[in-house]
């Protein structure tokens, strides 16, 4: 079984690979959690924002959850605030 560092640089490597601003430098939480009777480590950050981003949106983050398999250290996938189920685009 992974570690909790190990998860944290699984959920970045992909976010980086798979999105633009979706990892939060400053801000990452891990946590094991079940999900359907599967167990995931659930990596908790937020889309950074641009440099070029409005006032606002510095200060109103949103989050998004990565999920890690915890045998294999792989990332399966994410959940943001509009999410039902685990999405992994691209697979």
């Amino acid at each position: 079984m992974i570690d909790e560092k190990q998860a944290i640089e699984a959920a970045k490597a992909y976010a980086l690979k798979k999105f633009k601003n979706c990892w939060d430098y400053n801000f990452h939480l891990a946590e094991l959690v079940e999900i359907e009777g599967a167990q995931y480590w659930q990596i908790s950050t937020n889309h950074a924002p641009s440099p070029d981003a409005p006032f606002h949106e510095l200060f109103l983050p949103t989050p998004i959850q990565y999920y890690v398999d915890p045998e294999t250290g792989k990332c399966v996938g994410f959940k943001n605030h509009r999410s039902k189920c685990i999405q992994n685009p691209g697979g």
